[in-house]
């Protein structure tokens, strides 16, 4: 009997590490998943923005600037009714249409960007992980004490008896000593 407990009670302390361990990891694994779903909502939701965005810069482009301007120009014409649409296209007669393609493409954009963070999500996590592990080891490192003779520096001995080393290849004095 006592043959049996022994194993039975490594065993289950083994298990008893070994299952929150184990947890751990899957909870790590759900919420990295978790984190890359966001991305992917977040992507899906900026395509679906568009349309809102366009409508909501409509409005804004029926607000009357008329009294802004006034205000803005105390002496000139005073009582004009001009819309931020009307400004617009007053400088730039395709306004509308670059607005709306600006708005549409920007949300396509965002959502692009996203979707990309969400498929690098994985690598940057193990270049992450790398980094900390890098820079764990060089702190280690940086604590470790100097040995005794690390401390003093030698400058490199120079041979002085030697000749001066032949003038680079092409540099002849043909200048008949001018300074230029």
């Amino acid at each position: 009997m006592r043959k049996i407990l022994i194993p039975l009670a490594a065993l289950g302390t083994v298990a008893l590490v070994a299952l929150p361990v184990a947890a751990q990891q899957r909870s790590r694994h759900q919420d990295q998943q978790r984190e890359e779903q966001t991305l992917r909502g977040g992507a899906e939701a900026m395509r679906q923005a568009g349309p809102m965005l366009d409508r909501s810069a409509n409005s804004a482009l029926q607000m009357d600037i008329g009294p802004l301007l006034d205000a803005l120009h105390p002496y000139g014409r005073q009582g004009r009714h001009m819309t931020l649409g009307q400004l617009g296209r007053a400088n730039d007669p395709d306004f509308d249409a670059k607005l709306h393609r600006s708005i549409y493409r920007g949300t396509q954009r965002a959502a692009a960007t996203l979707d990309a963070m969400a498929t690098a999500a994985p690598s940057i996590r193990q270049s992450l992980r790398q980094m900390e592990a890098a820079i764990a080891g060089a702190m280690v490192e940086a604590r470790r004490p100097l040995p005794r003779d690390g401390y003093r520096y030698e400058a490199p001995r120079e041979d002085y008896d030697a000749p001066p080393p032949p003038p680079p290849p092409g540099d002849e004095d043909d200048d008949d000593g001018a300074p230029w």
